[in-house]
């Protein structure tokens, strides 16, 4: 059982119980969306065998890109 929302909810849906403005909001979502696709990025270049230090390695280093 996935405790993610369905698909059809808007994004702005997510973590609503925090109270911040809707520019903060925004501004973290972009975050959040950008880290996810450097991750993405990250593990779609790092051989199948590579560990949790590679891994963190690589991150870094696209990081400061």
């Amino acid at each position: 059982m996935s405790s993610a929302p369905p698909p059809d909810k808007p994004a702005i849906a997510t973590a609503a119980y925090l109270s911040m403005p809707d520019e903060r909001r925004t501004a973290a979502m972009a975050h959040a969306a950008l880290l996810g696709e450097t991750v993405r990025k990250v593990a779609v270049t790092l051989p199948l065998g590579a560990d949790v230090d590679d891994f963190r390695r690589v991150l870094v280093s696209e990081g400061r890109k």
